[in-house]
């Protein structure tokens, strides 16, 4: 006759070799024999908590508890039972209740840590895993959860402590590598950084070993430190704060990636942005249509820098081609100048917006206008104005200010927002074009959201023999983001005009063939002057520097 400590050993085989069904069997009839065994309660329990059933582990490991009140063990999985039936804060007691039962034994420390991260007590968490540490150091999932408690409250140099103890115990795991890429990165601040502040803010040295980090996980094969490696060189190039020699290196790794994985977008624009940087936008425009082709236009339209690489265009037959057949954008457009611009030689500020803006900003343009700018004259183009946008227009160049205005009507209604905005920015270049074919200017384009800190029409005296004056982002942050169309001046030469009908036709072969996104009216200006200095007849540049520029303050929106 098989004794019931015998048929205990029999179910925990059973149990232990995934014949849960047997050994349920035995534990009832365990319990139905000798009902005051604790062991056959508790782990028909465990049993129904593996198996789903947390409802009825709670049930029968209660039973247990009352046979046996203390057995840590069973107190301790009737919290996990507990937290499995989402009742976390019943859990942490019966995890703590085991603590106390057995002060030395680990595992409660670390369920307890699970039950309070269940209750948002991170803090709690992390005190439980250290106690847990402190009982069993160097235990690998311990140090590897209390870097993630940590990580997830924002302490992350206290979260990478315990990353590089668990790297000193298994130097190079992906999965180690990865937190501590993550640390660096935070350590760097350079996501979310004001791109104003980030050359004075983002800690460099760390942004590259956070970027060492990533690429050695991503060698391991940990996916989301490939997508880290090149979503963060990205950021870096976009925030002015990769250096030339880390993007080759990062680029190298993207082109791998690229044999692998043609269509990953964000690696194709770590290649791209690398060649730029090189002064080879031609090859990077050629690169990108290599594998762009992989894309749909749709899917283009859903991913941002497929978008902004997408108006990048540097090869000579396209330039060759808005002169053979010139875009009809513009020529489409109702424009009329109800209050001309005089040809007297006098510097025109150029503002362009639609009629919001103008009633956001107009009033503060003008005050700075008129107070640091005397030397301006003012033209003011809005894009489908409202009648009272219109009159109040009207009504001020006839009192008396230099002031001209021009207005036009196009249709707009099929395009999205970002579209819209792009050609309130891009009409004032179709407008500097008919000014200058006038006689009028030199013309100055600026943003109306912008205030005045000194005349660009006095200082145009002392720029020798120029023909463009752009305001440059000299950190290398893209195509799209070099010359800023903030401020953008063409004198009256042949060599600016040439330049300028390059760049107008640029932005409206884009709005033709409806690949005109935000960011165009900066594209167009870079890469037609890219261009001109490849095939020669490139115009006269002044280059202010964005981060030292004289002339105007940029307000916040």
């Amino acid at each position: 006759m098989t004794t019931v400590s015998e048929a205990l050993r029999i179910a925990v085989g059973l149990h232990q070799g995934n014949r849960l069904a047997e050994a349920a069997d035995i534990y009832r009839k365990i319990i139905q024999a000798a009902p005051e065994v604790a062991d056959a309660w508790h782990l028909l329990g465990v049993l129904h908590h593996q198996s789903g059933e947390h409802a009825e582990a709670v049930r029968l490991i209660g039973e247990a508890i009352r046979r046996d009140p203390l057995c840590a063990a069973y107190r301790d999985n009737l919290g996990s039972a507990l937290r499995a039936a989402t009742q976390a804060d019943r859990a942490a007691g019966q995890h703590r209740a085991a603590m106390a039962l057995d002060p030395a034994w680990v595992k409660p420390f670390g369920n307890l840590a699970g039950a309070l991260t269940d209750l948002g007590d991170g803090a709690g968490a992390a005190e439980a895993l250290r106690r847990a540490l402190r009982l069993a150091p160097d235990t690998e999932s311990f140090l590897r959860r209390l870097g993630d408690c940590l990580y997830a409250q924002d302490r992350t140099a206290e979260a990478e402590a315990q990353y590089r103890r668990l790297d000193a115990l298994q130097p190079g795991r992906p999965d180690c590598l990865y937190r501590l890429g993550l640390c660096r990165l935070a350590a760097s601040r350079v996501m979310g950084v004001a791109l104003a502040a980030a050359g004075r803010l983002v800690d460099r040295a760390a942004l590259g070993e956070a970027i060492a980090a990533f690429g050695r996980a991503a060698d391991g094969g940990h996916g989301d430190a490939c997508r880290n490696l090149f979503g963060t060189a990205v950021v870096a190039v976009q925030t002015g704060v990769m250096d030339d020699a880390l993007l080759e290196r990062v680029a190298a790794a993207a082109r791998r990636r690229l044999m692998a994985e043609p269509r990953d977008s964000v690696a194709l624009s770590v290649v791209c942005y690398a060649l730029y940087r090189r002064q080879r936008l031609a090859l990077a425009e050629r690169y990108f249509r290599k594998f762009a082709r992989h894309w749909t236009a749709e899917d283009i339209a859903a991913d941002f820098e497929m978008l902004l690489w997408s108006m990048v265009r540097g090869g000579p037959a396209f330039f060759e081609a808005l002169a053979a057949e010139p875009p009809a954008c513009f020529a489409r457009a109702a424009r009329r100048m109800p209050v001309a611009a005089k040809s007297d030689g006098r510097p025109i500020l150029l503002v362009g917006c639609d009629g919001d803006y103008w009633r956001r900003f107009g009033a503060g343009f003008l005050e700075t206008w008129q107070d640091k700018a005397a030397s301006c004259v003012l033209h003011v183009h809005v894009v489908n104005p409202p009648a009272d946008v219109e009159a109040e227009l009207i009504r001020l160049a006839g009192g008396g200010l230099p002031l001209s205005v021009s207005f036009e009507a196009v249709d707009l209604s099929a395009l999205p927002e970002p579209v819209r905005l792009t050609y309130y920015a891009s009409a004032r270049f179709a407008v500097t074009q008919q000014l200058l074919r006038a006689g009028a200017g030199p013309v100055i384009q600026i943003d109306v959201d912008a205030l005045l800190l000194a005349d660009p029409g006095l200082a145009m005296a002392a720029w020798p023999s120029w023909d463009v004056a752009v305001m440059q982002d000299r950190r290398g942050r893209g195509p799209t983001r070099d010359f800023l169309a903030g401020f953008l001046a063409f004198n009256r030469t042949p060599a600016a005009q040439r330049y300028l009908d390059l760049v107008v036709a640029y932005i409206g072969r884009h709005f033709d063939e409806g690949r005109a996104f935000w960011g165009l009216d900066q594209a167009a200006p870079y890469c037609t002057h890219d261009h001109l200095v490849r095939s020669g007849g490139a115009p006269a540049l002044i280059r202010f520097d964005f981060e030292a520029f004289p002339f105007l303050h940029f307000l916040e929106k």
